[in-house]
């Protein structure tokens, strides 16, 4: 009982402030922690023996992780060999000791980038489906030309974009110019705190790169809607002039 005479208030949980859902919340400096929560996703089941094989991003994590491993060995190799010639003098083993250093953080992102990276399930699961055509036929592949959003929280409005990507043939998809390529969205923010509202990277993922099955793609084309697969058609032609920005992406006008 309070010293007024009045028993002390009992608040039930209704009563206490909530928290946001959690695909709101919000780092410091504004854009949601988890984003993806706003975006047209759709289910895709990942074949992993078909991605291993026809899936480009993996086949660029591969050689990421080459060329680390690679840099790696060189780099200790020359300190192992200048601390040799040196005699095993004092600053032999500072030279040596720094190249093992640097070796190790090579030889460690074999490990480290498939790990930051995600798994193919991941990252199909909370990427954005969108629209994507074949723009052009090269001699040794095609050019995929997507129609994005750039921008991180949707709420703050939609910034689209088109994005080309350059890749191989892809299997199962006729090489013809306007062919319809259903895509996921694969973005990344270069802003250590995360506070920008645009995503500094966006590229065209196929859905054909993760399964063979036909049906999922017929139905991965059939959750985007026709008014952006005509949006992206009427601006096939400006392929060349999205190749052509450095980070292949062109703000729609």
């Amino acid at each position: 009982m309070a010293a007024d005479g009045k028993a002390p208030e009992n608040k039930s949980d209704d009563d206490r402030p909530r928290r946001a859902d959690s695909g709101r919340k919000r780092s410091r400096g504004g854009a949601p922690r988890t984003p993806h929560s706003q975006y047209r996703l759709a289910r895709i089941p990942v074949d992993d023996a078909w991605a291993r094989k026809h899936n480009q991003n993996l086949g660029e994590i591969r050689r990421l992780q080459i060329s680390a491993g690679v840099l790696g060995v060189i780099v200790l190799a020359a300190g192992i060999a200048v601390l040799l010639g040196s005699g095993m003098a004092a600053w032999g083993w500072i030279v040596g000791v720094i190249a093992a250093g640097f070796a190790v953080g090579c030889l460690s992102m074999i490990f480290y980038i498939p790990r930051r990276m995600g798994s193919m399930q991941s990252t199909y699961d909370t990427s954005e489906l969108i629209p994507g055509m074949i723009a052009e036929i090269r001699p040794r592949g095609v050019t995929i030309l997507a129609l994005a959003d750039q921008a991180v929280d949707r709420s703050a409005g939609k910034v689209p974009i088109l994005v080309a990507r350059p890749c191989a043939p892809i299997e199962g998809v006729p090489s013809k110019v306007g062919e319809r390529v259903p895509c996921v969205s694969v973005v990344a923010n270069r802003s250590a705190r995360g506070s920008d509202n645009l995503y500094q990277f966006v590229s065209p993922m196929p859905v054909a790169w993760a399964t063979p099955d036909k049906t999922v793609w017929r139905e991965a084309e059939k959750q985007i809607p026709e008014g952006e697969w005509e949006t992206l058609r009427q601006n096939i032609d400006r392929v060349g002039e999205v190749s052509a920005e450095v980070t292949r992406m062109l703000p729609l006008e």
